[in-house]
């Protein structure tokens, strides 16, 4: 009896992956169909100004390939997730209680707001006021002549953390939920908010200048203490 009822167990964690792959495959082959529109995209906060002509350049006869596979993967990672993420609340919830699903229920889709509100703001913000700085200074000097996979490997690596970042509210109210931290705590340590925000944007932002740590130095202390806000929303009614 064991063994049959592991073998059903593994027959629904291959089907479950199987569909996750599924979407991986799709969300890679639509992005590489689209590929060229997508390199526009993820070029436009350049400005052109990443050679005389406008556009980057590569050195290496492989690199436009390499990069293309790469972007492609990202595609389907980005398109794999969501599905990965519902095919494991599917196989837990017969496991999980009322509050926990409610929980997951609204926790999941705030997460996927906040993250990609953080990447717009990267994308929108951060990237095109950071490379106007870098690419115009010392232009009298030297002509940009920039490689598109450092390119390339500088925007995803910004995106990405900004979105990390801008999850803080909610990982403040998974902390409260959970028991481990608390509204008071999280005042508590607001002193060290505003130093440790300004070093996240001096390592996340493509230049140091004081600008663009400004840029993500704001949004995250506004986020922590809208944070705290929340926390205090969802604290356990006996901590008033």
């Amino acid at each position: 009896m064991r063994h049959d009822a592991f073998k059903r167990i593994l027959r629904g964690v291959r089907r479950r992956l199987l569909y996750v792959f599924v979407f991986f495959g799709v969300g890679a082959s639509v992005t590489w169909y689209f590929i060229i529109p997508i390199f526009g995209f993820l070029l436009a906060p350049a400005g052109g100004r990443l050679s005389p002509d406008g556009k980057p350049i590569f050195t290496n006869p492989t690199d436009m390939l390499a990069l293309q596979v790469g972007v492609s993967i990202k595609g389907g990672l980005i398109a794999a997730f969501p599905m990965l993420l519902y095919q494991a609340y599917c196989f837990l919830r017969p496991l999980l209680g009322v509050k926990v699903k409610h929980f997951i229920w609204w926790f999941l889709p705030l997460g996927a707001l906040c993250y990609i509100g953080g990447t717009a703001f990267a994308y929108f913000v951060v990237l095109p006021t950071g490379l106007q700085y870098l690419l115009q200074f010392g232009t009298g000097i030297a002509t940009p002549m920039i490689r598109i996979t450092e390119y390339m490997a500088l925007v995803t690596a910004l995106v990405f953390w900004m979105g990390v970042v801008f999850e803080l509210p909610l990982a403040m109210v998974l902390l409260t939920k959970l028991g481990i931290a608390d509204y008071r705590r999280f005042q508590g340590v607001r002193r060290y908010v505003a130093p440790a925000a300004f070093t996240v944007g001096v390592i996340i932002t493509p230049s140091i200048d004081p600008l663009n740590a400004t840029l993500v130095a704001v949004p995250l202390i506004l986020l922590y203490e809208v944070g705290i806000l929340l926390s205090w929303l969802v604290r356990p009614k006996q901590v008033v």
